[in-house]
């Protein structure tokens, strides 16, 4: 009798450990099916955010290029306005330091969209990737990434275009100028004078950037012959404090 409910309690058990057994596998079957189905919907997503990246890149770089479109038509237009010659010699300093800032405005816009155009690129391919690879997510994020690339270039781009706009305004505004400064055209006579006038560099400083060039610098004679010496640190440009300590000789 003991061995017989020894046999029968042992078959039990092996019945309930088997029926333990299915049913942790059953459980195991079920959670890697509903990962897997869990999975479809994040590449859906992945592919679905690829090309949503990769059209709002395009459209940075559309928007980068009118703008750099619109700041050389600025930098042409201040060039423009600057050849008709101004009216006293202070506004012609100034007329071509802001001409010359708005080409490079202009300058600075188009780099700033032949990037935003090469991340509009790469958002593209990566959309592609995105749609035809293995790696969905991944390729999402490179295009989530160029995308961001774009919308950093387009900034830049409209930034610049603003800078060249002012700087075309800045330029038609001081060849209208009319100051009680000497007209243009006469102004190098007068500065043919055997002695040079005392140099007054508020005067000089056209643009009110603190120093002065050698475009700035060539209402004087002897300034311009004498540049080299006054730009005693060689940086192209005459501080106060070289002009201050440079004489006529």
């Amino acid at each position: 009798m003991q061995q017989h409910a020894k046999r029968s309690n042992h078959s039990f058990s092996k019945r309930a450990f088997s029926k333990r057994t299915l049913l942790a596998l059953a459980m195991l079957t079920a959670l890697s099916a509903g990962s897997a189905q869990a999975q479809v919907p994040s590449k859906v997503q992945a592919k679905h955010d690829a090309i949503e990246k990769a059209e709002m890149a395009a459209a940075e770089a559309r928007a980068a290029r009118q703008d750099a479109q619109t700041a050389q038509a600025a930098a042409q237009a201040a060039a423009a306005t600057r050849d008709e010659g101004a009216l006293t010699a202070r506004g012609a300093l100034t007329a071509e330091a802001t001409a010359y800032d708005a080409k490079q405005s202009a300058l600075d816009a188009q780099d700033a969209a032949i990037k935003a155009r090469r991340a509009a690129e790469a958002a593209r391919s990566a959309q592609a990737s995105a749609v035809s690879g293995n790696n969905p997510t991944g390729a999402a994020i490179e295009a989530r990434a160029a995308m961001n690339d774009a919308m950093t270039a387009s900034s830049i781009a409209t930034d610049a275009t603003t800078t060249a706009q002012a700087a075309a305004s800045a330029t038609a505004d001081a060849v209208q100028h009319t100051g009680a400064a000497t007209n243009v055209q006469t102004m190098p006579r007068a500065m043919d004078a055997t002695i040079e006038p005392r140099i007054d560099f508020s005067a000089l400083d056209a643009n009110r950037d603190g120093s002065v060039s050698r475009v700035e610098a060539s209402l004087s004679p002897a300034l311009t012959a004498d540049f080299a010496t006054a730009d005693r640190d060689a940086d192209g440009r005459l501080s106060q404090r070289e002009l201050a300590g440079w004489a006529p000789r």
